[in-house]
C-alpha cells in the first residue's frame, strides 16, 4: 500500500526541487551518459534482487564486474577488495566508474526510499 502517494513521482512533486533533481539525475547519469544504459539497468536489476541477475557466470565480464562492484556498494564494502579494483581499473575508465558508482548508489537509495514508500522492488527508475 502506497503511504504518500499513488506513484514515486506524485510522491516527488509534493517537493518541486526533489521531482526536479530526480528526472535531472534519471535523465542524465542513469539512463544515459558515459556508460551503456543496459549495463546499468542490470546493476539496477541486481539491487532489485531481480532473479535472473543472481548467477554472474551467465554475463559477460564486464558484466559480472559491474554486478560484483554493485553487490560491494550494496551490501558487504569488503567486497571491494584490491582485485575488485586492479579488475574494474583495467575494464573501466575513472570517469565511468564515478558514473557506475554513483548509478548504483543513488538508484539503491531510490529503490529503499521507494519500498518504504510501499511500492514494489523494481529496476530503480521509477
Amino acid at each position: 500500500m502506497a503511504r504518500l502517494g499513488d506513484s514515486p513521482d506524485e510522491v516527488r512533486a509534493r517537493v518541486p526541487a526533489a521531482l526536479a533533481s530526480w528526472k535531472f539525475m534519471r535523465d542524465r547519469v542513469l539512463r544515459d551518459g558515459l556508460l551503456d544504459p543496459e549495463l546499468k539497468q542490470l546493476c539496477f536489476r541486481f539491487l532489485a534482487q531481480d532473479d535472473s541477475t543472481m548467477d554472474f557466470e551467465r554475463f559477460s565480464a564486464r558484466e559480472q564486474l559491474a554486478l560484483r562492484w554493485a553487490q560491494a556498494i550494496a551490501w558487504d564494502a569488503d567486497l571491494a577488495t584490491d582485485e575488485l579494483w586492479d579488475a574494474l581499473h583495467a575494464e573501466f575508465s575513472e570517469p565511468e566508474l564515478v558514473e557506475l558508482g554513483c548509478s548504483i548508489g543513488f538508484a539503491m537509495g531510490q529503490q529503499h526510499w521507494e519500498r518504504t514508500l510501499g511500492f514494489a522492488p523494481h529496476a530503480g527508475l521509477s
